[in-house]
């Protein structure tokens, strides 16, 4: 009991050294953190201490009851100091966000993943390194990929794929995207799916999709395309009669802010 015991506290308290040890660059009093260091140190020394010393010596049950004691003491101490401290350093040092569009997309096809894999379907990503934030919330943003992937999923034809790509880029106003879209010098980012489908829509000159709402599928797509408008964003769907592909382009503004979050106090 006693070692399971030891092996549950030091795993606890190793986790929160190495949670500090990621923090020795972010700005915290020195004195204090030099305390703590040693403070660790000594309680860390006191189990090993303990530990030597007690080493056959567990047959004496007075012995083995006050070491249990005192090391139970030692650690709950020093666990609950480390508590306080890990809370106070999170507070105080937030975490830039990053990688949010791509951890989202992940997210999406983990939700579907099982219903791809029933239909054969693969799927290739290539994902731009280091794309920036966009200035659509999260949530919003998984509205958007989680009702795009159930639309691809409704036509996707089985045993072939879906494309999903990302990247960023300066774009400048254009006539055919509406006024209302674009700043000068405007960063934006761009999701792009591609895939290959077994019912033809209806067309307009260019090859693209004509959201006529008559279609329970199509009423979805026009959901999207209401919340990335919203968002100043740009949705477009295109279709290719030739190689009977389906293109989805979402374009969305980049944030220009430097976005923090908090990690959680659990």
């Amino acid at each position: 009991m006693a070692s399971a015991f030891n092996r549950g506290s030091m795993e606890s308290l190793q986790s929160k050294v190495d949670f500090l040890s990621e923090l020795q660059n972010a700005p915290f009093p020195s004195s204090f953190f030099i305390d703590l260091i040693r403070l660790i140190k000594n309680t860390l020394g006191s189990i090993k201490n303990y530990t030597q010393i007690s080493r056959g010596k567990f047959s004496d049950k007075e012995f083995g009851e006050y070491f249990y004691r005192a090391v139970t003491e030692d650690v709950e101490k020093i666990d609950v100091v480390m508590n306080g401290l890990v809370n106070y350093l999170k507070l105080n040092t937030p975490i830039r966000k990053t990688n949010t569009v791509h951890h989202l997309i992940e997210e999406g096809l983990k939700k579907y993943q099982a219903h791809f894999e029933e239909k054969g379907i693969k799927i290739f990503k290539r994902f731009e390194k280091d794309l920036p934030e966009t200035i659509v919330p999260d949530e919003q943003l998984k509205y958007i990929l989680s009702s795009v992937f159930q639309y691809v999923l409704a036509n996707v034809s089985p045993h072939l794929s879906m494309g999903l790509s990302t990247r960023s880029f300066i774009l400048e106003k254009e006539a055919s995207e509406g006024p209302a879209l674009f700043k000068k010098d405007g960063r934006y980012i761009e999701i792009s799916v591609v895939f290959m489908r077994y019912k033809k829509q209806s067309e307009q000159e260019g090859g693209t999709v004509t959201l006529q709402g008559k279609e329970p599928l199509d009423l979805i797509l026009r959901f999207v395309k209401e919340v990335v408008q919203r968002n100043q964003g740009v949705m477009k769907i295109e279709w290719d009669e030739k190689k009977a592909k389906t293109f989805i382009s979402l374009r969305f503004p980049v944030e220009r802010r430097k976005v923090v979050y908090y990690p959680s106090m659990n």
